[in-house]
């Protein structure tokens, strides 16, 4: 019989794994990063910066044995599962990943806004936390922004930390809590054993294309972002 192939599973389980691993790693991110710019002492600054930065030149595949010793068990437990590689794993593992590229991004553009703009504030009555919630992040809304989709961009395109701890199952999912498959741990572990010019060759090439177009859109939001920002 002629072979099948379908990627909505595969597709699925990118977008889900991505969007809650920006879901919780946003918030912690933006708190970093306003810390950083708006209440850090420079001698505290100086010393968190270059830690968070090297935190991105961490191999993937230390990220996802992480999570395998540590946070697959934990969940496993948590929620009394029989397995404890799921996408909530997964989800976890890509937000410690993306944070970095997160509170770099953002911070750099917080410290952008003119201290004018900061001076002016406060004389007109408004406290340090008004100040940073009023003119501090609607002036630097691009900037994270950028660092939010670039965060999105490394999660989608994650391979073998998502590899190690999802459960590499290809169906489609209905809670975070089931294991799943994303279409860059597909092509590791699939394109060992495919024969060249096959048709499952032909598919994963396909999925590779897939999430060439994926990551096109999100370069290009970013792209956009970034001019709205300099006009």
């Amino acid at each position: 019989p002629a072979p099948q192939f379908g990627f909505l599973p595969l597709i699925t389980g990118t977008l889900w794994v991505s969007f809650f691993a920006i879901l919780f790693a946003l918030p912690f991110g933006l708190s970093v990063a306003v810390y950083m710019s708006e209440v850090a002492d420079h001698r505290t600054r100086s010393f968190l910066k270059p830690v968070i930065e090297l935190l991105s030149g961490i191999p993937s595949v230390v990220y996802g044995f992480f999570g395998l010793i540590v946070i697959v068990p934990l969940i496993q437990k948590v929620f009394n599962l029989p397995v404890g590689e799921t996408g909530l794993a997964g989800s976890i593992v890509l937000a410690i990943m993306a944070l970095p590229t997160i509170i770099t991004v953002s911070e750099d553009a917080m410290r952008n806004c003119p201290r004018a703009m900061r001076e002016a504030s406060l004389a007109l009555g408004a406290t340090r936390w008004q100040t940073i919630y009023t003119v501090v992040m609607p002036f630097s809304i691009s900037g994270i922004t950028s660092g939010v989709v670039l965060g999105i961009g490394r999660a989608i395109g994650e391979t073998m930390a998502v590899l190690m701890v999802t459960g590499n199952a290809a169906v489609i999912p209905t809670t975070i809590l089931e294991p799943l498959r994303t279409i860059p741990a597909t092509i590791a572990a699939e394109l060992g054993e495919a024969p060249a010019g096959g048709a499952h060759y032909e598919a994963l090439f396909l999925l590779g294309v897939v999430l060439f177009f994926i990551t096109m859109l999100i370069n290009f939001s970013v792209e956009y972002i970034s001019s709205r920002t300099n006009k």
